[in-house]
């Protein structure tokens, strides 16, 4: 009996063992069914979290005179990652660096320090972005939401609209992508204090929307000497605005209103030219002044003490002084009649329009490439550069024109303006017209989410 009882006992602390081996043996089976063959549950290795990567942005933007191996020079980055990114540049940025531009460098924060990943470089009109990456480099997507980064103003953070194929040259990738940005219509109305800059400034405009409108009233203002203190203007121009909400530029001034000493001039882009408010074309002959926005260093005079002579004599043309090779333009359509050094005029070029007009361009720092006599030109287009060749003390342009063989004033130059609308146009153009002058001049609502389109130009939306 006793012996029967001490059995028992023993089978019953046994079962316990053998619940626990079936165990075993079942997650045995599981492992064997998960990984292809049966391994003891021990030897089993967890699956490892790869380490996150972390990445450091550094931007900035192109300073007047920069050159990409100074900018390179300024990122500090180890020397093989320096002669990899500068080999990449050689290689592929074959454009010209602009004052303003945005750059970017993601670096990767490896064990030996921050790491060459990318560099990104917004072209000058803020539409494409230039990329050189390495090719393992994870997703410009993904690196350019670092943690700790110091973010660009005005580059976009969204993944680009289109993206050309990526080149691997020198060690890393090129790729060319648009960026995405929208396009808004602003109202802009202001009055002259002082000047025309300081009035555009002071509404958080820039010099190139100045530019804008003095090519819309070129052919009838001459903004070196025609603006006054209490001008008005008002204007409606695109703006472009990236995903982020930063300001990306300027698109077209679709209408332009400028009151000089109480004359109004008006300017309505219209099917790819300007117009008046009555239909007439801003374009004439000539241009009031072939370059844009400087200022005026000698007026036109018949009589004038030379700088370098030191006698009295005439002065027939007006000299324009700015930035050495600020661009000259052609004053109106003609062909060069010479390109060439005229005596104390140094560089020179001569264009002959109809064959009553001339225009001359002179102390000129060099000539635009083509530029030669025999050569047809268009108005605004870019013949040569503002130097201070010939008798000269200082950077300007000297610009005459010569009416049937005698030289006149440019700045009281009245020309007739080229073909005006058709008939059959009249009609859309007003409506056009009218939708623009009253967004221009509302005083409330400065903003538009979209600008008015001519009727040819729309498909499905309405005025």
């Amino acid at each position: 009996m006793i012996s029967r009882k001490i059995g028992q006992a023993l089978i019953r602390k046994a079962l316990p063992v053998k619940a626990t081996l079936l165990g075993l043996a079942a997650g045995c089976l599981t492992v064997a069914c998960q990984f292809g063959s049966p391994r003891p549950a021990a030897l089993v290795s967890q699956p490892s979290q790869s380490p996150k990567i972390a990445y450091d942005t550094v931007a900035g933007r192109v300073k007047a005179g920069e050159s990409f191996n100074s900018i390179v020079r300024g990122l500090a980055l180890p020397p093989a990652d320096a002669q990899l990114l500068c080999a990449g540049i050689k290689s592929n940025f074959r454009f010209k660096l602009y004052a303003g531009q945005a750059y970017k460098l993601i670096r990767r924060i490896g064990p030996q320090g921050p790491e060459l990943d990318a560099f990104l470089l917004e072209d000058r009109y803020s539409d494409r972005r230039h990329a050189l990456r390495r090719p393992e480099a994870v997703p410009l997507a993904a690196a350019e939401a670092p943690a700790v980064a110091t973010d660009l103003k005005g580059a976009s953070q969204s993944a680009p609209a289109r993206v050309e194929p990526a080149a691997a040259t020198a060690g890393l990738a090129y790729s060319v992508s648009d960026i995405p940005v929208r396009m808004d219509t602003v109202a802009v109305n202001g009055v002259l204090s002082n000047n025309l800059y300081d009035a555009f400034v002071s509404l958080g405009e820039t010099g190139a929307l100045i530019q804008q409108v003095t090519k819309v009233f070129a052919w009838d203002l001459d903004f070196f000497k025609d603006p006054r203190v209490g001008d008005a203007f008002s204007l409606l121009v695109e703006k472009k605005f990236g995903e982020d909400g930063t300001f990306r530029g300027y698109g077209k001034v679709l209408s332009a209103k400028y009151v000089n000493r109480g004359r109004e001039f008006y300017g309505i882009f219209y099917r790819d030219a300007y117009f008046d408010q009555d239909g007439r074309s801003l374009e004439k002959m000539l241009m009031k002044a072939p370059l844009n926005y400087v200022r005026v260093s000698s007026p036109f005079a018949s009589a004038r003490l030379h700088p370098v002579l030191g006698i009295t004599r005439p002065h027939w043309g007006i000299d324009y002084a700015g930035p050495l090779n600020t661009k000259i333009f052609a004053a109106g359509d003609g062909v060069i009649e010479y390109a060439k050094w005229v005596s104390g005029y140094g560089n020179t070029v001569k264009i002959r329009h109809n064959g009553v007009y001339n225009t001359y361009y002179g102390h000129l720092n060099g000539f635009a490439a083509g530029m030669h006599a025999g050569r047809r030109v268009r108005q605004g287009e870019v013949i040569a550069f503002m130097g201070r060749t010939g008798l000269a003390t200082g950077v300007h342009l000297d610009y005459r024109v010569e009416y049937q063989g005698r030289y006149i004033n440019p700045a009281t130059l009245k020309m007739e303006s080229k073909a005006g609308l058709a008939k059959a146009e009249w009609q859309d153009f007003c409506t056009y017209r009218d939708v623009l002058m009253a967004r221009m001049a509302d005083p409330v609502s400065r903003n538009f989410a979209s600008a008015p389109r001519p009727a040819a130009d729309v498909s499905s939306k309405a005025l």
